[in-house]
């Protein structure tokens, strides 16, 4: 077995070790940094010489800041994370595909051999780093659609006429406390007036319920008084001193519909133009 091969195989088993310690290392994120840093030095040392790799322990050190270097420069700091979110297949080829391009590219660089191939070897890394780094939209885009799918929220979202959609917010998996929901931002095309649209499961709680109370939580600003009415059954309607605020159960899902500046019947208007929507399309919307 070639020198490259035998390097590419303890990555490999560098990459599940720090897949390991980042599912089940410690809950403090510096503690956990550090260990993920300093843990494929010894693994490197100790593989490297069971599979007598040529000059296995000038490999296991440099080995580990090749690594750091494709997550600090390739994956930009929340990369990884997203990464998380697409599910566990995802992170087993992200941590032992750093693994193996960490490992081959230190053996191609200390490890004396056929030049052509450890040149290619270099150059196969370097191109695999850029690709991943134009790929980081693509890759938080779809880890967004993900959440979106598994989050128990509807997926629905109003078409409304001389507004464009701004921006998407999601509230899921305990952010913060209150029912998953995410919050749609449009503006008009004209005037910039704006509507805010978000989206609950219906179980989160009843439209007059949710009046009272306003739901998602981060819409509940307790500092703020209203008062609330229904216009139709399951549709009610809190006036505060700045903001209207319609809340209705469309389907599955219930709906905050808000502005500052929007007036109430525009606000009504836009229950009839809900419409089912994916997590593709919605995950689309905004920076993330």
């Amino acid at each position: 077995m070639s020198a490259l091969w035998r390097a590419v195989l303890v990555g490999a088993a560098i990459g599940v070790g720090e897949l390991l310690v980042y599912l089940n290392g410690p809950e403090d994120d510096w503690t956990k940094t550090v260990t993920l840093f300093f843990a494929p030095f010894p693994m490197g040392l100790a593989l490297g010489w069971l599979v007598r790799l040529p000059r296995w322990w000038a490999v296991a050190i440099l080995a580990p800041f090749v690594n750091t270097a494709f997550l600090v420069l390739v994956f930009d700091g929340q990369t990884l994370f997203y990464i998380e979110d697409l599910g566990m297949k995802p992170m087993i080829l992200t941590f032992v595909g750093i693994g193996v391009c960490g490992h081959a590219a230190a053996a191609a660089v200390v490890v004396e051999g056929d030049r052509t191939l450890r040149v290619s070897v270099v150059g196969a890394v370097l191109v695999g780093s850029v690709a991943t780094s134009w790929s980081r939209d693509a890759i938080a885009e779809a880890a967004r659609a993900r959440r979106l799918t598994y989050a128990g929220v509807p997926l629905i979202a109003p078409a409304l006429r001389d507004y464009r959609l701004t921006d998407l917010d999601e509230w899921f998996d305990g952010v913060l406390v209150g029912p998953p929901s995410f919050g749609l931002a449009y503006e008009h095309v004209r005037d910039r007036s704006e509507i805010d649209v978000y989206v609950m499961s219906a179980t989160a709680a009843s439209p007059q319920a949710s009046c009272a109370e306003p739901v998602p939580d981060v819409t509940n600003r307790p500092d703020v008084t209203g008062t609330c009415r229904q216009v139709s059954p399951d549709v009610w309607v809190r006036r505060e001193a700045v903001s209207i605020r319609v809340f209705a159960r469309h389907g599955d899902a219930l709906l905050q519909i808000a502005s500052d500046n929007t007036p109430e019947a525009d606000l009504l208007a836009v229950l009839p133009t809900i419409r089912p929507t994916t997590a593709e399309e919605l995950a689309a919307v905004g920076e993330i």
